[in-house]
């Protein structure tokens, strides 16, 4: 099972590539809280509204809602009920990008990627041919924040040129 925070879904959808989660992963299951965020954002999108009928992607509600709420000083409730939720289904990969959620869930010995994770794999898989106009659009046109040294990293691991 995989589970996932806003912002990998959210990112996704932006640069029109949210079927990569279904061709590398199969379904993507999400807490209600993740769900609610993103029906906020993309109400009127046609491809979200895709995601869910056709159960790419899962919304599943947490059992351990005292554990999300002892996270959310810390973390936003999307965060922390991703995070009790990959923990409750045992999954075995937990989808978010923002570094106090990695943090924790890795301090809970969750496996973690992020949008780039992603978009790495897609390209490896050849499901993608770069990487680097994916980044860019989501650096310039969607306020993707990522460090110089992250983003020439990547592209270094992708073998593409900055």
């Amino acid at each position: 099972m995989i589970v996932s925070n806003t912002t990998p879904i959210s990112n996704l959808l932006h640069i029109d590539k949210i079927s990569l989660l279904a061709e590398l992963f199969g379904a993507v299951y999400i807490p209600e809280a993740v769900a609610n965020e993103l029906n906020v954002l993309f109400l009127s999108s046609r491809e979200w509204q895709k995601c869910l009928e056709e159960e790419r992607v899962i919304v599943l509600p947490i059992s351990n809602t005292i554990m999300a709420r002892q996270m959310v000083p810390l973390l936003h409730q999307g965060e922390a009920e991703a995070i009790c939720l990959a923990l409750e289904k045992k999954a075995k990969l937990c989808l978010m990008d923002d570094k106090d959620g990695r943090i924790i869930a890795q301090s809970n010995n969750l496996p973690i990627t992020g949008t780039l994770g992603i978009l790495l794999k897609a390209k490896k898989t050849g499901l993608i041919s770069s990487v680097k106009p994916q980044i860019d659009k989501l650096r310039t046109e969607h306020h993707f924040w990522i460090r110089d040294d992250m983003y020439q990293k990547v592209l270094y691991i992708a073998e593409e040129k900055a």
